[in-house]
């Protein structure tokens, strides 16, 4: 008798406890996105791209997918986290700042397999978590499920509050392009290859950097060309440049 009156009680705890949050596929035709139930598509329209958004009445995120370039931090007057990520097979960055409820979350993938890019991103929210995981539930054609990992607020640990774009013209554009070669290697191929510490040691105390076989190949390459040190750049411009670089591909 005791134990079925056990049972019976712990029946009674688990069906009154809060069901698992169900989601549902939002298909928005290029691209489809996974997101809790309740959300719901939102059409706006663009001019050079694919422009929309998603809703559940009270958070909304935003998307724009095509050939036009949209820049990953919004206003660089406030503080950013950033990292490096894999969405379904696809290489995407990441933003996310300080303060929530100041400025965006966003994320970039710079290259799609069919050249497209794809932003998405969402503003004044109050919990983080649900818009990673429907960040990372994005799927194309050509997309891997089996390389999507976890995504947390751990993995977000280089900040900036600097904008990328105007250092990269400053300093770099004179013998770097994005595209390809010119003076100097590509760019995305040196940020694929070295961490943003080994870039802020190369442009500001290069000499105690010691060998890099690294560098040394990319000189040969390039008619010994010599990179100058940029000593006034911050460790904050150097994690801005880098990801400026990286998410325009």
């Amino acid at each position: 008798m005791k134990l079925r009156l056990i049972l019976l009680m712990l029946i009674v705890v688990l069906s009154c406890r809060p069901s698992t949050e169900a989601w549902q596929v939002l298909d928005f035709g290029p691209f489809s996105i996974k997101t809790p139930d309740g959300w719901s598509k939102v059409k706006r329209q663009g001019t050079d791209s694919y422009y929309g958004g998603l809703t559940d009445g009270k958070d909304s995120l935003w998307f724009d997918y095509g050939r036009y370039n949209v820049d990953l931090i919004g206003d660089a007057k406030f503080w950013y986290r950033m990292t490096r990520d894999t969405v379904n097979g696809f290489p995407a960055v990441i933003s996310m700042p300080d303060s929530l409820d100041l400025a965006n979350i966003s994320m970039k993938i710079p290259k799609l397999t069919n050249g497209n890019r794809f932003t998405i991103w969402a503003s004044i929210v109050k919990d983080s978590s649900i818009v990673l995981q429907i960040f990372k539930s994005v799927y194309f054609l050509g997309s891997d499920t089996s390389r999507n990992p976890p995504l947390t607020d751990s993995k977000f640990f280089e900040r900036t509050n600097v904008n990328g774009k105007p250092i990269f013209i400053t300093n770099c554009l004179r013998c770097h392009q994005l595209a390809g070669n010119v003076d100097g290697p590509r760019l995305q191929d040196m940020i694929a290859a070295r961490s943003t510490d080994w870039f802020y040691r190369f442009f500001t105390d290069r000499k105690h950097m010691g060998n890099d076989a690294f560098l040394d190949q990319m000189k040969k390459e390039f008619n010994n060309l010599e990179c100058p040190e940029f000593k006034n750049l911050t460790k904050e411009d150097i994690v801005a440049l880098v990801y400026y670089i990286e998410y325009q591909q």
